[in-house]
């Protein structure tokens, strides 16, 4: 690789990397936006807000079967976004809206990875999450399939 070739692709990693900080920034600045709009709302009764929340801890602390309210689940994660071609900004902010709907995690940090092992489509992975919906993965699937169920 030529030292021209280099500096282009260092200076393309450095603009995803740049788009995906601003990403999480934005939606970052939402959701602190949307907790802000939660509390205003409750301001109606602000006497009994704080019993409210009180009586909420101590059922989540001596619910059976649940885990301690003092380890919360909340913990921001890191996720990786891996696709078979280079996403664009649009796409990127789709999938990482999606993933915070359907998981409630925060995100902390994304990664974009173009693995064009993956034939077509991509996969999801964070620190408690994976999916994958990829040509890699229908593959394998039927390869073991047909390795399970295949007769001479």
């Amino acid at each position: 690789m030529t030292e021209k070739q280099t500096k282009t692709e260092t200076a393309r990693v450095e603009r995803v990397k740049t788009h995906e900080n601003l990403l999480l920034k934005k939606l970052q600045q939402e959701q602190v936006q949307e907790t802000l709009d939660s509390v205003e709302n409750k301001g109606i009764d602000r006497e009994h807000y704080e019993d409210s929340l009180l009586e909420k801890l101590m059922t989540q602390v001596t619910s059976a079967g649940r885990k301690s309210a003092f380890h919360s689940n909340d913990r921001p994660e890191i996720l990786m976004i891996t696709s078979a071609v280079e996403l664009t900004e649009e796409e990127k902010e789709i999938i990482v809206r999606k993933f915070i709907e359907k998981t409630n995690k925060k995100l902390r940090r994304i990664t974009t990875v173009v693995d064009s092992n993956l034939i077509t489509g991509i996969r999801l992975q964070s620190e408690s999450f994976f999916y994958e919906v990829s040509g890699q993965k229908t593959l394998r699937e039927l390869r073991r399939h047909l390795e399970r169920n295949w007769r001479y």
